[in-house]
């Protein structure tokens, strides 16, 4: 027992003085062969947006301000304001039909017929000839009753060389006017009526697809605007952990130097560093690529001030509260979603064209009123003299004066009747929209129910992301004790090098985790006042188009 007993001492007492000499060693090889360069880490970079405030390329902008500017320069909303002209345009387009119309005609024609009946037997040679001019006016008019107005007004003048002519030259005027009322068919709507009916309301259509795309363009810009502000944030998250990586770097050449740790460890802490260059490169892109796609939105003119100066958010991801009933979050958005609202313009736009269809099956009962007068006056046929009124005796302006004083009137009261027998076509359109209707009712009834899910998800997100911040924020204040603690370990020799890395880099994931969360709660808030249709008036925004 006493020779095994002295054998383990001696191995003991052995490997104790390898150890040391070994470590000796270490401490003599590091001390010659550590590189200067180590001491001296670079200087970290500045992000994007901080080159821009020393360089004064910036443009500070806060979220609102930033939101009205892609509101007047975006394309998309443009292009729907143009649509929004043309369809004043085309219901401008529809009261065509009322517009009063003249029609003039104007003309000379002359007819020459072989004598081949005694009573048109002409003054001289074979034949008889007649030649006229003639002078017409039609004036027309649809009134919004349904009914239409005609009047006319013919006058001409005739040559004719007929023996048994009373004049020989003629001139002969007729004035009439002519009302025509549908008593069934027509008189409530007619094409007319129900095509300005439908045009009102393809404009009211475009009007709330127009509201939507606004919502939905100031939704995707503010998510944009915190995506930069977020991945701002990471950047400067990034480069503080590279800071404290540097910093136990240049705390592990300091202990190497004195021999009290070993170069391994200036290696592991080397290593730590590159790495988070790395990921610190890598989110200074992202802001970059993240400015460049919310500048596209904002403007697609290159020439604008966006695109030649450097997005700096003046907002910050504060905390910041949002409350929100549930049930009354739903109320607003079943009344105000432009989505039902279409759904009510397209039943709408059903009714009318059943109102249309079952007009046209109606009989047509119109009533016809109509009232004229003639004139006459011409210049003697010598043969035929003794058979002459002298009252018309004379010119054109006599012939007008005998239309209100010649007593030559005419006149017809009564009522024009069609009765469709049958009408398959009609039968069919209107079982048509009859089935469109329901379908509308179907699809309106889905949205409704989208829409209430789409809230309450909403709401859910925004209670998550809510409980995201808390807990982020409080795994954080964690993070940070916990590498106060390792560090102070570590200076008193308790713990190791990689494992005060390893707090560091957790660290930094904690800050990344918070901001993460709080971003995630801004875009939850946008989401839920899309969901609700309040995120125009949350922004203090009324829609105005140009005229």
């Amino acid at each position: 027992m006493t020779m095994i007993t002295h054998y383990y001492r001696w191995i003991l007492r052995s490997g104790l003085i390898a150890v040391l000499a070994f470590a000796g060693y270490a401490r003599a090889q590091g001390q010659q062969s550590l590189p200067k360069s180590i001491a001296a880490p670079p200087a970290l970079p500045l992000s994007p947006t901080e080159e821009a405030e020393k360089n004064g390329t910036a443009l500070r902008i806060s979220l609102k301000d930033l939101t009205k500017l892609a509101l007047q320069n975006n394309l998309d909303i443009a292009i729907s304001d143009t649509n929004e002209k043309l369809f004043r345009q085309r219901v401008l387009q529809a009261y065509g039909p009322y517009d009063p119309a003249l029609s003039i005609t104007a003309g000379t024609q002359s007819t020459r017929r072989p004598n081949t009946n005694l009573t048109n037997q002409s003054t001289q040679g074979n034949f008889n000839k007649t030649s006229q001019q003639i002078w017409n006016f039609q004036f027309t008019q649809n009134l919004r009753t349904g009914a239409g107005i005609l009047a006319t007004y013919n006058s001409g003048r005739s040559v004719t060389n007929q023996q048994y002519a009373l004049f020989g030259t003629q001139y002969s005027t007729n004035l009439s006017f002519q009302i025509t009322q549908p008593l069934q068919r027509n008189r409530r709507i007619d094409q007319i009526r129900g095509t300005i009916k439908l045009a009102n309301l393809d404009t009211k259509l475009n009007d709330s697809q127009f509201k939507q795309m606004v919502t939905s363009t100031i939704a995707a810009i503010q998510t944009m605007y915190w995506d930069l502000v977020g991945a701002i944030k990471d950047f400067e998250i990034r480069r503080d952990s590279v800071k404290l990586a540097q910093i136990s770097l240049d705390n592990n050449i300091k202990k190497v130097e004195i021999g009290v740790q070993p170069r391994i460890s200036i290696t592991e802490a080397r290593a730590e560093v590159a790495n988070r260059q790395v990921n610190m490169i890598a989110a200074r892109k992202a802001i970059v690529v993240t400015e460049n796609n919310l500048r596209v939105v904002i403007s697609t003119d290159r020439n604008v001030e966006i695109w030649q100066k450097v997005i700096v958010p003046t907002e910050s991801p504060d905390f910041q509260e949002y409350k929100v009933d549930p049930d009354q979050a739903i109320q607003t958005a079943l009344k105000d979603r432009p989505e039902l609202e279409q759904f009510s313009l397209q039943l709408a736009e059903n009714d009318i064209n059943h109102q249309l269809n079952k007009n046209n099956r109606k009989w047509q009962v119109d009533l016809i009123a109509s009232f004229g007068t003639t004139g006459a006056a011409g210049k003697v046929n010598e043969q035929v003299a003794a058979n002459i009124d002298p009252g018309l005796i004379g010119g054109v302006g006599n012939a007008n004066l005998k239309l209100f004083t010649g007593g030559f009137t005419n006149w017809f009261a009564g009522v024009n009747i069609q009765i469709p027998l049958r009408n398959r076509s009609l039968d069919a359109q209107m079982a048509q929209l009859q089935i469109q209707r329901q379908q509308i009712d179907l699809n309106r009834t889905n949205a409704e129910q989208r829409i209430v899910v789409q809230v309450r998800n909403a709401i859910e997100d925004l209670d998550t992301n809510k409980q995201r911040v808390q807990t982020s924020q409080a795994a954080l204040q964690l993070s940070q004790e916990q590498l106060e603690g390792e560090a102070m370990r570590f200076t008193s020799g308790m713990s190791q090098n990689f494992l005060v890395l390893q707090r560091q880099q957790d660290l930094a994931t904690a800050k990344n985790v918070e901001l993460q969360a709080l971003i995630a709660y801004k875009k939850s808030v946008i989401n839920l006042q899309q969901a609700i249709y309040t995120l125009l008036e949350s922004n203090d925004f009324e829609i105005g188009k140009s005229k």
